[in-house]
């Protein structure tokens, strides 16, 4: 937290719910933390990040999103499935910058939508319409508090170089923390080399794993969360299911 230009000593955590897996971090996430969703892909990573985006726009906090490998109409439709309805939030508590359409249409670089990240390889730019947007909101909400997420960082190594991806991490961790925001970023495991994985879970303040494992001839879900500062949680992996309603842990 920072006061008067002035880093001030946190003696309590705030915490943000999830209503995911608020039980296995003490509550929730602490507030001013960027949080890496990582995981197999299908095991649910999306279906989490979008429930985290719901609930917290049901509790009354914005949201930010960054729409990197799935389309704004995709977005909003797949979440329909669970009865998510982001239209009545859209462009007032929840905002969504598309830095899909440009990147798959190779359209020019440029844009005159606030919302469209026309350069993805540009983190500078990136960084800046997250600060925009959060200026944006609390010009309008007079909120306290804001949320965020990217779906999902894994395009970003396809497109920019390695040394720009740490930075932006490093650059939108020290925002978050200024700004007491929680971001959630998405990633798939396994793609990228071992030690880019480890490079980006040391930069950010926790981790969140989803896994795909194979038990006889069934394939079960199972998550866990390390490493997130002035948290007590379990280390143990935790089984979970998609039902209709979104991801449900087992007891």
């Amino acid at each position: 937290m920072f006061e008067n230009g002035e880093e001030k000593i946190e003696k309590v955590v705030e915490r943000i719910p999830t209503g995911i897996i608020d039980d296995l971090i003490s509550g929730g996430i602490p507030r001013g933390s960027v949080v890496l969703l990582i995981g197999d892909p299908k095991a649910g990573k999306s279906t989490f990040l979008t429930q985290f985006a719901f609930n917290q726009l049901k509790a009354g906090i914005p949201v930010i999103g960054v729409l990197i490998d799935v389309s704004k109409y995709e977005f909003i439709s797949n979440a329909l499935d669970f009865g998510w309805e982001f239209m009545p939030f859209l462009d007032e508590k929840m905002i969504l910058l598309d830095a899909y359409s440009q990147r798959l249409r190779k359209a020019p670089k440029f844009s005159f939508d606030e919302t469209v990240i026309a350069d993805l390889s540009d983190t500078t730019r990136l960084l800046d319409a997250i600060k925009d947007t959060t200026l944006k909101i609390l010009s309008t909400t007079h909120a306290d508090k804001i949320v965020g997420f990217i779906s999902s960082m894994t395009p970003v190594f396809f497109e920019t170089s390695r040394k720009e991806i740490y930075k932006f991490l490093e650059e939108l961790r020290e925002f978050a923390h200024r700004n007491r925001q929680v971001w959630v970023l998405e990633m798939n495991s396994g793609i990228e080399e071992p030690y880019v994985e480890m490079m980006v879970k040391a930069i950010v303040d926790g981790i969140i794993e989803l896994k795909l494992m194979e038990e006889g001839k069934t394939l079960r879900r199972y998550l866990r969360i390390y490493g997130m500062r002035r948290t007590a949680h379990r280390l143990d992996w935790i089984e979970y299911n998609i039902t209709s309603e979104g991801i449900k842990l087992l007891p």
